[in-house]
């Protein structure tokens, strides 16, 4: 099977995994010294139990997330997905009455080292998540075109 294909093939285990919350599998998709990183993190995650805590606490705290792939685009090392991930927040400053939901577009690269991810970055708004899950907040930050 050529490249293309087998990270194809990656790339869909990866997205059931996630949309299944099964963490372990996703965590096996990379390689040993793998690199995470999106925009609403605040510092990349490396290796295995970085990225095993960050989507074990992600799914906790968004346990409907899920990521729907609109188009992709790819070469011999790398897959880009367009995509939009949902769900709803259940709790937000621990009262369920705040709980709010959200969708937002966005572009994941994956990157490629023997048929593993070595390097994910996602790029998202996510100040349109955050105005999304905290409503008041379009009245306090400034205007956006």
């Amino acid at each position: 099977m050529p490249e293309i294909e087998k990270n194809l093939l990656v790339v869909k285990r990866w997205i059931d995994a996630f949309n299944q919350h099964r963490v372990s599998d996703i965590v096996a998709l990379y390689t040993q010294d793998a690199e995470l990183f999106d925009s609403g993190m605040k510092r990349k995650r490396r290796g295995h139990k970085e990225i095993n805590e960050w989507f074990t606490r992600r799914f906790r705290a968004m346990p409907t997330i899920t990521y729907t792939p609109l188009d992709h685009f790819v070469s011999d090392e790398q897959v880009a997905v367009q995509w939009t991930t949902q769900g709803r927040l259940e709790r937000m400053l621990r009262q369920k009455w705040l709980a709010r939901s959200y969708a937002v577009d966005g572009v994941s690269i994956f990157c490629f080292e023997n048929g593993l991810i070595k390097k994910q970055r996602g790029y998202y708004d996510h100040l349109s998540a955050v105005e999304q899950i905290l409503p008041p907040l379009k009245w306090v930050l400034p205007f956006r075109l």
